[in-house]
């Protein structure tokens, strides 16, 4: 079974990368998939904070300085998992521009494909006024790391990814893409009185869906829909090609 890795990674703050790292972990973990979750983010280490990830902090700061040298330990940690496993890792946007470079420099990405890892890039684009940076931070990364596939997440919070009427996956940059692009998925748009105050307070709660869920601190109705939330992102991940890869290998075994 081949083993994969799902970075994900933008040049933006503060448009759900720590929450679809936490979700994408969750969901493997739900599926019974062998998980190692690596948080590199240190500045705002939300992904490492929640137990039931039991993300590893990477450690990479010297003095107040980000030691590039540090990101070995990661490669080094996909390197040497297990067939099967998903190593998923959470970048930080104060350690994004060391990262990449470090990527770019060490031909880091074509390295792990080589030596039989799945390279997907998970990265959030976001509807409103930060459309066009994320779209440009997408288009970034795809001309920067020619080798690796896209699962692209439309993130709805701020209103409909798209502009002029047309649907993200209706543009000429989702045509151009395409063939790059591994799988488009969702953070849909959510009432923020009610679901999104329920998620901020999971997330500030570092807490999983599931632990939220069982957890007493949440009144009734609050359980009930994040329970629906995470009922939704579990059946578009079950219908998902993320899901598929998963089929594939037990039908191998």
């Amino acid at each position: 079974m081949e083993k994969t890795f799902h970075l994900v990674l933008q040049a933006k703050g503060g448009i759900g990368k720590s929450l679809t790292a936490s979700i994408i972990a969750q969901y493997y973990s739900h599926r019974a998939v062998s998980v190692t979750a690596v948080d590199c983010d240190p500045s705002t280490p939300t992904f490492s904070t929640i137990p039931g990830l039991k993300a590893i902090p990477l450690q990479i700061m010297e003095e107040d300085d980000i030691n590039p040298r540090c990101f070995d330990q990661m490669i080094e940690t996909i390197v040497e998992a297990e067939a099967g496993e998903r190593i998923i890792c959470d970048i930080g946007t104060s350690a994004y521009v060391p990262f990449t470079s470090y990527l770019i420099q060490n031909v880091a990405l074509p390295f792990l494909q080589d030596s039989g890892t799945r390279v997907l890039i998970h990265s959030p684009i976001c509807g409103g006024p930060a459309f066009q940076s994320t779209l440009d931070g997408l288009g970034e990364l795809i001309s920067q790391f020619e080798t690796a596939q896209f699962v692209i997440w439309e993130n709805e919070f701020f209103g409909p990814v798209g502009r002029e009427g047309k649907s993200f996956s209706e543009s000429k940059f989702f045509q151009t893409y395409k063939d790059r692009i591994f799988e488009l998925l969702l953070h849909p748009r959510v009432q923020q009185a009610t679901f999104g105050a329920d998620i901020r307070a999971m997330m500030e709660q570092s807490l999983t869906f599931e632990a939220a869920i069982q957890s007493p601190d949440f009144k009734i109705m609050s359980r009930q829909r994040l329970r629906q939330i995470w009922k939704s992102h579990v059946t578009q991940l079950d219908q998902s090609r993320l899901s598929a890869a998963l089929v594939a290998e037990e039908a191998a075994e």
